[in-house]
């Protein structure tokens, strides 16, 4: 005769417990839940305007100012502000400036900006745009 183990023995004996739906109910109406928050949170998401921009062109005007052209698309009407970052060859930051503009008269703006620097500056970014509320 073989040998049983404690949990076979027990099976075997009492019979195999029975399956717990209350722990596969919770599950299914949590992960229903997580679904349905993600699907109105993306819908509410979606249909806020957005703000973006586009650098276009930068002039180096001297060793301590950069010159950064850049595009900022938002709704007609909005003020918007907007990070313009100046760094140099490695990619380090060197200046940065927000500027806000605004309302703007046309959907697409074009926006002309000096940043201030530490070191000469090779390259510009324009990022973090965001709307003010007035």
């Amino acid at each position: 005769m073989t040998e049983l183990s404690d949990a076979e023995y027990l099976r075997a004996r009492y019979g195999a417990p029975p399956q717990d739906r209350r722990t596969v109910v919770i599950a299914a109406v949590t992960l229903l839940a997580i679904g349905v928050a993600w699907l109105v949170w993306s819908m509410i998401a979606m249909g806020r305007p957005t703000a973006t921009a586009e650098a276009q062109a930068m002039e180096v005007l001297s060793d301590s100012e950069l010159q950064v052209t850049y595009n900022l698309t938002a709704p007609v009407g909005s003020t918007v502000t907007c990070t313009v970052t100046a760094v140099n060859d490695a990619h380090t930051e060197v200046g940065v400036r927000q500027v806000t503009v605004g309302p703007t008269q046309a959907e697409s703006t074009a926006v002309t900006t000096t940043v201030a620097t530490i070191q000469p500056a090779t390259g510009a970014l324009v990022e973090e745009c965001f709307f003010v509320q007035q």
